[in-house]
């Protein structure tokens, strides 16, 4: 038996190995930017089988009020371990009584002071470092853990499951490709350990990272990812490329999709288009119920309520800020995390048969493209990670109808930023445009949660 299980574990190893060189190998492989690897050690597996039989056996439905029990465990942990809540919390406020009077966390708290997110007990080793894509704000810095990184996998089969698919992941198979469309993006290849090491690689379809003019569409259809993850922009240079893959579906990140395009890529590639509501500091928040216009809470470790402009909870079916508390990543425990995102929260029963309450017209944020001098397209994510160089908190950049531009930047304290230096990158990318730049040390702050709209244009150049 113990030779018979030796054999298996080195076939499979050598299966992997195969993968991985098919995917990175491939005569009209991508350029990669990284070496990938998920490092999942062996009791992140059991952790993980765990977590996804508990997707399933948690899954109840809760109405407005305090977290779970399991989430107030997280909160008072977290007030002790980590120096931003220890800061925040005065020891005299009681949970669940005092929840209201919890105070909330922002984008801004995460991007001044990262350090101080992390808990005194985190296992730095098992730290990685993730900068969110900025395709709709000013991006930022975010510690993550190799577990909870991983952990979007079961949360991917699951939803899966309500779709109705049922995935197969082998060694021999590939899993996944992330699809990017920007002037530059870091890409790799990698093998996924949870889903017994099926394949997976992020590929940008910009066409300098190609050898050939065809290596997109042979690529992706040749290797043939059971599904795609991706945003609208990547998706509509999908369906320019006509790349002739079939995969079973296609989730797309947490960025408003025009029903245009949905209907576009329903009919091209033939699968349910599946919106997936998450961002990087929160991980996986909610998914589009298969049966109407709304998100069923994902996971069952978080606790979502909305909050007005004053931090006050409203009532079922009032819009308002949705905010998030828990998750699983030990690296950054949050404590009612605002999203910058809008929408209203619905408790009935759903006749889909999920229990978990329902997010009602949701306002994601909407990625923004631009024109360049010569009329070409500029996705929002490429200027974010020029600006993300400099030592911005946030930042306001407008296109107007004749294709000047404005950018107005709140710099770090107390930190100097070169103005020309960050016009210079700019118009590198918008080639050469008039560019006014003017820095605001108080951008955010005539609002409550310090949101400000990251990118505007007066040209319509997203439909």
């Amino acid at each position: 038996m113990k030779k018979s299980f030796q054999a298996s574990a080195i076939s499979d190893q050598r299966a992997r190995k195969l993968t991985l060189d098919r995917l990175r190998q491939h005569p009209h492989a991508p350029k990669w930017r990284a070496q990938g690897e998920d490092r999942v050690q062996a009791d992140d597996l059991a952790w993980l089988d765990s977590f996804s039989r508990q997707l399933t056996r948690s899954r109840k439905g809760w109405g407005p009020g305090k977290p779970s029990e399991s989430v107030l465990e997280w909160i008072e942990k977290a007030r002790v371990t980590t120096p931003y809540h220890r800061a925040r919390i005065p020891s005299h406020v009681r949970l669940p009584e005092d929840w209201h009077d919890l105070p909330t966390m922002t984008r801004e708290d995460v991007a001044l002071h990262p350090e101080h997110m992390v808990p005194d007990d985190a296992d730095l080793k098992r730290m990685l470092v993730y900068r969110t894509a900025g395709t709709t704000g000013h991006a930022i810095l975010v510690p993550h853990h190799a577990r909870a990184v991983a952990s979007y996998q079961p949360m991917m089969e699951h939803v899966l499951r309500r779709y109705g698919i049922r995935p197969r992941f082998t060694a021999q198979s590939v899993a996944c490709f992330l699809i990017c469309s920007q002037r530059q993006t870091v890409t790799w290849a990698a093998t996924l350990s949870y889903w017994k090491g099926a394949g997976f690689a992020k590929v940008n379809l910009n066409p300098s990272e190609w050898p050939t003019k065809e290596s997109p569409q042979k690529y992706i259809s040749e290797l043939a990812p059971q599904f795609l993850t991706g945003d609208p922009f990547s998706y509509s240079d999908l369906l320019r490329l006509e790349v002739p893959v079939r995969p079973s579906a296609m989730f797309t990140t947490a960025v408003a999709m025009r029903p245009g395009l949905k209907r576009r890529l329903v009919e091209q590639f033939a699968c349910p288009i599946i919106d997936w509501f998450s961002l990087i500091e929160t991980g996986p928040i909610g998914y589009a119920c298969p049966q109407g216009d709304a998100y069923h809470i994902m996971p069952h470790d978080i606790h979502v309520e909305v909050l007005d402009e004053n931090e006050h909870p409203v009532p079922p079916g009032v819009r308002g800020e949705i905010t998030v508390t828990g998750g699983r990543n030990p690296c950054l425990p949050l404590i009612r995390y605002r999203t910058r995102d809008w929408g209203t929260l619905d408790f009935t029963p759903c006749s889909c048969g999920d229990p978990m309450p329902r997010i009602i017209g949701l306002e994601g944020r909407t990625p923004m493209n631009f024109r360049t001098a010569d009329g070409s397209l500029v996705n929002s994510a490429d200027l974010s990670r020029i600006l993300r160089e400099f030592p911005l908190v946030q930042h306001e950049f407008r296109q107007k109808a004749d294709l000047t531009c404005e950018i107005t930047i709140r710099p770090i304290t107390s930190v100097a930023v070169d103005e020309e230096q960050i016009r210079t990158a700019l118009q590198k990318a918008l080639g050469n445009l008039p560019i006014e730049l003017r820095q605001d040390p108080e951008l955010g702050n005539e609002l409550h949660t310090g949101k400000v709209i990251s990118y505007q244009s007066e040209l319509m150049v997203n439909d």
